[in-house]
């Protein structure tokens, strides 16, 4: 029986080693360019990253963001405008889209965990800037479509729903995220990071550092400025003959004066008649301002142990009495005057 011809050889290795070479290159590079564009389906494809954020807001004043990303607001001047009831404390929700296809974006919110539900999503009220803030002008779109390295930006006011969630919290602490839902993605909400989660204990209100006290007015203002309308078109559907309506910017002249009245809390239907009074002076003819005190003493009676007195940072009040001591100090140098105008000694005729 004839032997077996040898195999033919290539550079003293066998032709069958070299095939399986070739063939085990051409499968890495296949599962390698396999990648690739997997790799580059998510690069180049639908994807947004999603940055949470502290802000203080002073509409039509400022809008000062913390950037970092952690639950805190530092305790300075800017600060003071939330404790005294100029500017409001939100939530900064950044989207972007750093992919090159545009993307749509839907429900901008706020993920909740540890409150005792799963998968827990709340949208609060929004807030809109107006084109004076550049690139952090927020609006209020619940759909927005973002182009190729796009942006926006949403102010949410999360502490209009964070005391029901501490209060329902098995653990006493609520998990914040931000998130937004993707188009074409509606398996895979996008959120922000987990390593700069917000951790908000029970008993937490506010995120500014020292947790300072507010003032009554500063707690009433915020309760009462989401409820009013923004302008007054706004109102459409008010009564025919009414007036234009009392609307956002009006409120803290017209609240400072009504509390100015009184040197220490009213009841509520006190301060609500003082308010429906000094809105009908203004020129609303069917005053409904007084019934947004009820959310308001709601807010004070949450806030027990974190007030300043009354009076404090009321300007109506300040005047009044710097205007008393004056009259006082005027009645009494006139009657030093008068004292010194009467004769000390015997005259004659």
């Amino acid at each position: 029986m004839d032997p077996a011809p040898a195999s033919p050889e290539l550079f003293s290795a066998p032709v069958a080693t070299w095939a399986l070479i070739v063939s085990i290159l051409s499968f890495a590079t296949a599962m390698v360019a396999l990648g690739w564009q997997i790799a580059k389906h998510f690069l180049d494809g639908g994807r947004v990253k999603v940055y949470l954020n502290t802000a203080i807001w002073e509409p039509e004043v400022m809008l000062m963001t913390n950037r970092s990303g952690r639950f805190a607001l530092q305790n300075d001047h800017n600060a003071r405008s939330i404790t005294h009831g100029r500017a409001l404390e939100l939530a900064q929700l950044v989207v972007e889209n750093p992919g090159r296809v545009p993307v749509t974006i839907y429900s901008p919110s706020l993920s909740f965990s540890g409150h005792g539900k799963k998968d827990h999503s709340v949208g609060p009220r929004m807030f809109k800037t107006g084109g004076s803030f550049g690139a952090d002008e927020a609006v209020s779109n619940a759909v927005v479509r973002l182009e190729p390295f796009g942006r926006v930006t949403f102010l949410l006011d999360y502490w209009s729903v964070m005391p029901n969630l501490l209060k329902k919290a098995p653990k006493g602490q609520v998990v914040v995220r931000g998130y937004v839902g993707v188009a074409g993605r509606t398996k895979r909400p996008q959120k922000s990071g987990w390593n700069l989660r917000w951790r908000i204990n029970r008993g937490t209100y506010t995120a500014i550092e020292g947790s300072p006290k507010f003032t009554p007015f500063s707690v009433m203002w915020r309760e009462m400025y989401v409820q009013l309308p923004e302008r007054a078109e706004d109102e459409s559907h008010r009564h025919p003959d009414a007036d234009p309506p009392i609307t956002r910017g009006m409120l803290r002249s017209m609240l400072d004066e009504a509390m100015s009245r009184f040197d220490a809390r009213p009841d509520r239907e006190e301060l609500a008649e003082t308010l429906n009074e000094i809105a009908m002076e203004r020129g609303d003819k069917f005053p409904m301002l007084g019934y947004s005190t009820l959310e308001a003493y709601e807010a004070l009676d949450r806030m027990e142990g974190h007030l300043t007195d009354w009076p404090e940072g009321l300007f109506h009040l300040t005047r009044k009495r710097r205007q008393e001591n004056k009259s006082t100090d005027v009645s009494a140098a006139d009657a030093s005057d008068e004292v010194d105008a009467e004769p000390t000694g015997d005259s004659c005729p």
